[in-house]
């Protein structure tokens, strides 16, 4: 190998994991996917960023997935800049949950991961990083709902981007994708793959197969009925949905009642968001009754519903 080419990135694949498995609640991943599937009709591309949990061993667990503001087509998701996004890290942390990892939907095409998801979980990722450590952020994971056109099967994978392609990424070695559903990424350099000059990488050079499997989240587990998820055209939050929310749970107590992440992200509009609502996010956690007039709050606000 000569002087030149040792400066320069070798592509290869990683077999090392530091995510060894994603685990998704079953009623987050059927929400996320019913509204794919049965009111976009697996027309639109759609976007979600995982909240939950990751375990001493690097076993990642998905309680609740938020879909931020965004446009899509048959083609691309575009994700849009979000006024709540402080508001929804913060319940999140309230809850003891965390970001770890984004969760999207693609139409069949040649390539599992497309230069734009790459690049979508490597920003995460060196978000994390940037905010938490290395550490914290090393377990991140994306997840795809494709589906099979043959036999109309859903599809669900998780995957994780190597430590190659963040190290790249950091350096600001790929370039923007021309095509947001390329299987290959552009490089700002020549790179080596199997020792060839190029700048035109697979994608498939970069990640890593995430085994997938489900569980019921121990916080929102059990629901009768769900709050509208924000952000979905079709969907609206208002007092009325807050009404239903509590009488399909009347027979529970009440901070069981608010254990719904959408819920509890729109009641952080209404309460303030330092003062109330972090008692009221510990309160639901550990499924105590919340401080006075927290539940006179959100009992009044639902009656509006009446009027």
């Amino acid at each position: 190998i000569s002087l030149g080419e040792e400066s320069k990135y070798l592509i290869r694949a990683q077999k090392m994991l530091r995510a060894l498995s994603l685990s998704v609640d079953l009623d987050a991943a059927g929400n996320f996917q019913k509204y794919v599937v049965g009111e976009l009709g697996f027309e639109q591309h759609r976007f979600g960023v995982m909240y939950g949990r990751v375990d001493a061993g690097g076993h990642v667990f998905c309680d609740a997935i938020y879909e931020p503001p965004q446009e899509g087509d048959n083609d691309v998701y575009k994700v849009l800049p979000d006024p709540r996004a402080d508001s929804v890290e913060a319940v999140a942390a309230f809850l003891g949950l965390r970001r770890v990892g984004i969760v999207f939907t693609a139409r069949a095409r040649k390539c599992i991961l497309s230069s734009q998801d790459m690049l979508q979980a490597c920003e995460l990722q060196r978000e994390l990083e940037h905010k938490h450590g290395f550490d914290f952020a090393r377990s991140t994971v994306a997840a795809v709902i494709t589906r099979n056109e043959t036999t109309g099967s859903i599809i669900f994978e998780a995957y994780q981007v190597s430590d190659l392609a963040m190290d790249m990424y950091r350096r600001g070695v790929f370039k923007a994708p021309s095509h947001a559903n390329r299987a290959y990424s552009r490089t700002s350099e020549s790179v080596l793959v199997e020792r060839k000059d190029t700048t035109k990488v697979d994608n498939d050079f970069f990640i890593n197969t995430v085994p997938i499997k489900t569980h019921s989240s121990p916080l929102f587990a059990n629901r009768d009925a769900f709050f509208p998820v924000a952000n979905r055209p079709t969907q609206e939050q208002n007092p009325l949905e807050v009404k239903h929310i509590l009488k399909c749970h009347q027979d529970l107590p009440f901070p069981m009642q608010l254990r719904d992440f959408h819920l509890l992200v729109f009641l952080s509009a209404i309460l303030d968001p330092l003062s109330d609502m972090p008692a009221l996010c510990a309160a639901v956690a550990a499924g105590k009754e919340p401080k006075e007039g927290h539940r006179e709050l959100i009992q009044c606000y639902a009656a509006q519903a009446d009027k």
